[in-house]
C-alpha cells in the first residue's frame, strides 16, 4: 500500500536540519517507494520550487559530499511538495488534504512543531477527516515537562488518535550503536549467565558534550540535562542494557520488558538526594583550546540571561533497579554539557574474585569491564589482563583490551537514526518507539528527583568548562569503590 507523509511544521529547523536529509537517505538507499509524496505545510508562503531549494540548500550542508548523488537527489525532489496554511485551522488543512490526500493512500502525519499546538493540530486532522485507520501520528520530544504535563500532552493526542497509532520518537533508538546493544545481549550466548547481580559489580551510562548551550539559552534554563537527556535518551539505553530478554522482537513484547525495567527503579527519597545525585551548571573555561563563557555568562540578544540561574548542565545520578537480577547493582547516570569531549559509552564493570593468585606479579589487578562504546566512536571493547612477554620470574600480567570497532563498517553507513526511525514508520514497525506508558514511567522517577531537589533547596555546583564535571560526580561513584572510566578507553585502545 502506498504511503504519503505530511510534515506539519514542514520548513522549520527540525524539518531543514533533520527530517529532509534522512528522508533524501531513503532514497538512496532505495528504500522510499517511487510514488511517495512528502508535504511540508508551513504557514510560510512559497512555490513548491522554492521550498524544494531551500530543502535542497540545507541538505547539501547536512550530508557528506560524498553521499550527495544529483540523481537521487532528482528523484527524491520529485516526490516534494508544498502545502502553505496554518495546520491549526481546519480549513487550512482541509485545502491540503483535498490537494494531496483524496486517495486510498496510507498517511504519516510529523508533527515537527511544539507540544502545545499537538492537541489544535490533532483537532483539525480531525475535523477535515484526515485521520483515518491507516494513518499514522509521529511526535517529537520535549513530552511535556513533568509526568503531569505529559498526561495532559498525551490526553490531547489521545482524543484524536489511538495508542497504535502514535508514534513518539526518540531519535537515540534510531542510532546502529543503540540497536547493537539488542544484538550484543541477546544474539551473543556467551553473556547472558553472566548478565545479573551474581557477576556484575556496576553499570555505568555517560552521554556526554563539549559544546554549550548556544543560542538554545532560553529553553534550556527552562529544561536542564534531566529533562533533555536523563528522562529519555538514558533511560532508554539502560532499559536496553536491563531488560529481560523478550519473548520475540516486536513493539509489544520489546516494549513490555523495557517497562518493567522503568516500574522498578527505586525512587529516590528527599533525604538521599544530595547522597545520590549531582547537580552541576558549567561556568568558564577552556574547550579545544578556546576561551568559553559560563553558563551565566553566555552572551544572545534573543533573550535575557537569569544571572541567578540554577539549571543544571550536568547531572549524576546512583540509580537501583529493584528486581531479581539486578538488585544491589549500582548504576551510574551521568550527562553534561561543556565538558572535555563528545562522548556516549556503556561499562558494564565484572565483580573481582577475593582471592588473586598473581598478587606479587604485578602493580595493581584490574576488574574486567566490558565497554560499549555509543558515539562518536562506535565499538565494543574488553579489558582483560593478560601475561607480559618476556622472561621473567613467574607470570607477570598487564592490563590490556580487546577491541572491535565498528569504524570501518560506518564509513559505508548511508543513513542516519532519523532515517531508521523514518523507515519503520512506512513499515508501520513501532519497536524503536517509545510507549505512553515508558514516558510516564520515567517521568515519574525523574519527577521525584525534581521534587527532592526542591524540598532540600539543593543547588548546582559548579564545574570548569572543558572538564570531566563537577568534584561530586566523581565522589558520589568513589564511595561505592567505584571510578567512572573517563580517558582511559583511548589508551586501551592503543595497546590493541
Amino acid at each position: 500500500m502506498n504511503t504519503d507523509l505530511l510534515i506539519v511544521g514542514g520548513d522549520g529547523d527540525l524539518a531543514l536540519r533533520k527530517l529532509y536529509p534522512s528522508l533524501y537517505f531513503l532514497e538512496l538507499n532505495n528504500c522510499m517507494p517511487d510514488n511517495t509524496r512528502i508535504i511540508g505545510m508551513a504557514r510560510t508562503g512559497q512555490t513548491r520550487d522554492e521550498f524544494r531549494a531551500k530543502i535542497h540548500t540545507w541538505l547539501k550542508k547536512s550530508i557528506k559530499d560524498e553521499l550527495y548523488s544529483e540523481e537521487k537527489w532528482l528523484r527524491f525532489a520529485d516526490k516534494i511538495w508544498f502545502g502553505q496554511g496554518d495546520a491549526t485551522n481546519p480549513e487550512a488543512l482541509g485545502a491540503v488534504k483535498k490537494d494531496f490526500f483524496e486517495n486510498d493512500h496510507h498517511l504519516v502525519i510529523y508533527l515537527a512543531i511544539p507540544p502545545m499546538i499537538f492537541g489544535k493540530v490533532c483537532s483539525s486532522i480531525d475535523v477535515c477527516g484526515l485521520n483515518r485507520p491507516t494513518t499514522r501520528l509521529v511526535v517529537e520530544k520535549p513530552l511535556g515537562d513533568s509526568r503531569e504535563s505529559f498526561i495532559a500532552i498525551n490526553d490531547e493526542l489521545a482524543r484524536t488518535f489511538s495508542e497504535d497509532q502514535i508514534f513518539r520518537i526518540d531519535h537515540y533508538l534510531g542510532k546502529e550503536s543503540v540497536q547493537n546493544l539488542m544484538a550484543l545481549r541477546f544474539a551473543n550466548d556467551m553473556f547472558e549467565p553472566l548478565w545479573n547481580s551474581r557477576y556484575i559489580d556496576h553499570i555505568q551510562i555517560t552521554v556526554t558534550e563539549s559544546v554549550g548551550v548556544g543560542n538554545r539559552w532560553a529553553f534550556y534554563d527552562q529544561t536542564g540535562a534531566t529533562r533533555d537527556m536523563v528522562q529519555n535518551h538514558l533511560l532508554q539505553v539502560l532499559c536496553l542494557v536491563a531488560m529481560e530478554p523478550p519473548a520475540c522482537l516486536n513493539a509489544e513484547s520489546v516494549r513490555a520488558e523495557k517497562l518493567k525495567v522503568l516500574n522498578a527503579l527505586r525512587l529516590i527519597p528527599h533525604e538521599e538526594v544530595g547522597e545520590l545525585t549531582v547537580r552541576g551548571q558549567y561556568g568558564r573555561g577552556f574547550v579545544d583550546g578556546a576561551d568559553v563563557p559560563g553558563y551565566r555568562e553566555e552572551e544572545s540578544d534573543k533573550y535575557e540571561i537569569d544571572p541567578n540561574s540554577q539549571t543544571e548542565t550536568f547531572v549524576a545520578i546512583k540509580a537501583e533497579i529493584e528486581n531479581w537480577r539486578w538488585s544491589g547493582v549500582p548504576v551510574y547516570l551521568r550527562t553534561g554539557k561543556r565538558l572535555s569531549k563528545r562522548h556516549s559509552e556503556i561499562v558494564i564493570q565484572f565483580k573481582q574474585s577475593k582471592h588473586q593468585i598473581f598478587e606479587e606479579n604485578h602493580s595493581k589487578h584490574k576488574a574486567n569491564q566490558l565497554i560499549i562504546q555509543l558515539q562518536p566512536d562506535a565499538g565494543i571493547a574488553l579489558r582483560l589482563m593478560h601475561k607480559v612477554p618476556g622472561l621473567d620470574a613467574g607470570i607477570p600480567v598487564e592490563d590490556g583490551v580487546l577491541n572491535f570497532s565498528f569504524d570501518e563498517r560506518e564509513k559505508k553507513v548511508t543513513h542516519d537514526a532519523y532515517s531508521r526511525l523514518f523507515f519503520d514508520v512506512l513499515r508501520n514497525d513501532p519497536t524503536l518507539f517509545v510507549s505512553a506508558a515508558e514516558v510516564e514511567a520515567a517521568w515519574k522517577w525523574v519527577d521525584q528527583i525534581f521534587a527532592g531537589w526542591k524540598a532540600t533547596d539543593m543547588q548546582v555546583e559548579e564545574y570548569q568548562s572543558g572538564s570531566l564535571g563537577p568534584d561530586g560526580a566523581d565522589e558520589l561513584v568513589s564511595r561505592d569503590g567505584a571510578k567512572w572510566l573517563n580517558e582511559d578507553f583511548e589508551l586501551w585502545c592503543a595497546l590493541d
